[in-house]
């Protein structure tokens, strides 16, 4: 979408065919595909990768590689980076090394964050593309029975995810995705991915590839307040200030926002402008981001914690040939790209609610996000959004608060206001 506003038009000749088409299967019986409604590129990445580093060297700049950050100091005039290879100094240090970042750390810094971890392969067919598969083709969303003793477990129980993008005529990056509170060690990921690559039987397709290139990492899910975390001189950015959207759909976040921060940053620098609070308000959300944003985090929650019974009825409603009919695939890509209006927002919780059913609903989402679902009955404003709460807290034996109510009063939906 980025692209298709002209936005980033330079980055064109790195991208290559896309998705055309998703299909989800689990292992007790749903199998739903469709056509893509948007397009996603794949992005030649090493090449990308290079032309980013003599933009940035053409700029003026240097990179330095093989340099390990150790320390930072930071005083009311500057900030001096301790290295591997010596010491720098510089009006702001702008942290892009992600969520596990040496600097957040060092700052203590931590957040209720979700954590996609992810292990995968670029790998080759030695005969080409097996019967049946597609350049284009994105395995969405696959389980098995066998990973798990407790068929229903969770996500967030240690169920991995397997999913694939066939990205040409001899290759693709097949990978599993763990979901939750916690990061799974690479070691675990890696052990897991090798065996459901090699001897899973549903995978048979790749038991015989040839791996190109490994490929791991975890990224962060959060809110839209994990995005405005800095310090004096130090501003996060990329996924250690959790750029993303809540779900892993997020690179496009970070595109589509880039040159806007990075304009607004470089006057700060040039007005020396740099402490928390003026560097946290570089990042302003609106209105209808804010809501897709809290409506992307409370879905990746539940797709962490909801068992496999009540996964199989969410798949089921992006279903073309389901209740919503070609409106479902579209409604997925929607809500996980953060483009999602509020009538379908309001649409596809009314179905959540009668397929899956509040009680379990309700029982899914962890205690602490029970202030996420007041939230959104506040920022919707809507009769089905506030009827979903309502159940929710008779299922909990709370008393709705006044205060809740007046704000209902004063809400009026969606305003975009920056």
């Amino acid at each position: 979408m980025t692209l298709r506003i002209g936005e980033a038009d330079d980055i064109l000749p790195f991208m290559k065919n896309g998705v055309t088409s998703f299909l989800a299967n689990t292992f007790q019986g749903v199998d739903v595909q469709w056509q893509a409604n948007y397009k996603y590129h794949f992005a030649k990445e090493h090449e990308l990768l290079t032309y980013w580093g003599k933009k940035v060297t053409d700029n003026g700049s240097d990179i330095l590689l093989n340099c390990w950050f150790q320390d930072s100091f930071i005083t009311d005039e500057r900030v001096v980076i301790s290295t591997s290879r010596g010491e720098f100094c510089a009006k702001l240090l702008i942290d892009a090394s992600g969520g596990q970042s040496p600097i957040r750390g060092k700052y203590a810094l931590r957040e209720n964050w979700y954590w996609w971890s992810v292990c995968g392969a670029i790998v080759n067919f030695p005969d080409g593309l097996p019967k049946g598969m597609q350049v284009g083709d994105y395995q969405l969303w696959q389980t098995f029975r066998d990973t798990n003793a407790d068929e229903n477990a969770s996500l967030s129980q240690g169920r991995p995810v397997w999913e694939y993008e066939v990205l040409d005529e001899n290759s693709a990056f097949v990978f599993i995705f763990f979901l939750g509170q916690f990061r799974v060690p690479f070691a675990d990921m890696e052990s897991e991915f090798l065996h459901i690559l090699r001897n899973e039987p549903s995978t048979s397709d790749f038991h015989n590839v040839t791996i190109t290139e490994m490929k791991h990492g975890w990224y962060p899910s959060g809110d839209e307040d994990s995005q405005k975390v800095t310090r004096n001189r130090v501003a996060f950015v990329g996924s250690s200030a959790c750029w993303t959207s809540p779900c892993g759909w997020g690179a496009s976040f970070i595109i589509a926002n880039y040159k806007k921060y990075a304009h607004q940053l470089s006057a700060a620098v040039k007005a020396d402008n740099l402490d928390k609070e003026y560097l946290a308000g570089l990042i302003q959300l609106t209105r209808r981001s804010q809501y897709q944003v809290l409506l992307d985090q409370i879905a990746t929650h539940f797709l962490s914690f909801a068992s496999a019974d009540d996964l199989n009825a969410f798949i089921r409603l992006f279903d073309p040939n389901g209740e919503l009919g070609a409106a479902g695939p579209l409604m997925c890509e929607k809500l996980f790209t953060l483009t999602i209006t509020e009538e379908e927002a309001f649409l596809m919780l009314k179905l959540v609610a009668k397929n899956i059913g509040v009680k379990s609903l309700i029982e899914t989402v962890p205690k602490e996000d029970y202030l996420l679902l007041v939230e959104l009955a506040v920022e919707s404003a809507e009769a089905a959004v506030i009827d979903i709460f309502h159940k929710g807290l008779e299922l909990l034996h709370i008393e709705s608060p006044d205060e809740y109510e007046r704000e209902l009063a004063l809400e009026s939906g969606f305003s975009i206001t920056g």
